[in-house]
């Protein structure tokens, strides 16, 4: 799947489908102004999302990268060599963004967990109160 810098990314898709919002950061802000008690929270979630977006879309600009510098022909050994090298480097760096949104992913996915632990979803009943013994 290509995706564009101005398309919802993976973060973004997660926030929308899991808080079932149309436009997830703009909503947690206007939820959640400064001064609310979840602010911080919910700007993590929104700064998350983002991050993962972007880191998302960066990997696959590399792959992309990666694959042109595949295809590239080398017409002699010196050109071999570096070609080689290149795709060598563009590798590493494409598995380090990768590792990155598997980092982002998951911290997004425990932040998530926490607001919703905090955050009723519209139209649930709120947990009901232990008895009093």
């Amino acid at each position: 799947m290509t995706t564009t810098p101005n398309a919802p990314g993976p973060g973004t898709r997660l926030l929308a489908e899991h808080l079932g919002l149309g436009e997830p950061l703009t909503a947690l802000a206007v939820r959640h102004p400064p001064g609310d008690c979840l602010h911080r929270l919910a700007r993590a979630l929104c700064q998350t999302a983002t991050e993962l977006d972007t880191g998302y879309w960066r990997a696959q600009q590399a792959g992309r990268q990666l694959r042109a510098l595949r295809r590239r022909p080398a017409s002699n050994p010196d050109e071999t060599d570096a070609l080689k090298e290149e795709i060598i480097s563009a590798a590493g760096e494409l598995e380090s963004m990768l590792e990155r949104c598997e980092v982002l992913d998951t911290a997004l996915i425990r932040l998530l967990g926490v607001y919703q632990d905090l955050v009723p979803a519209p139209g649930a009943n709120p947990r009901a109160a232990p008895a009093a013994s």
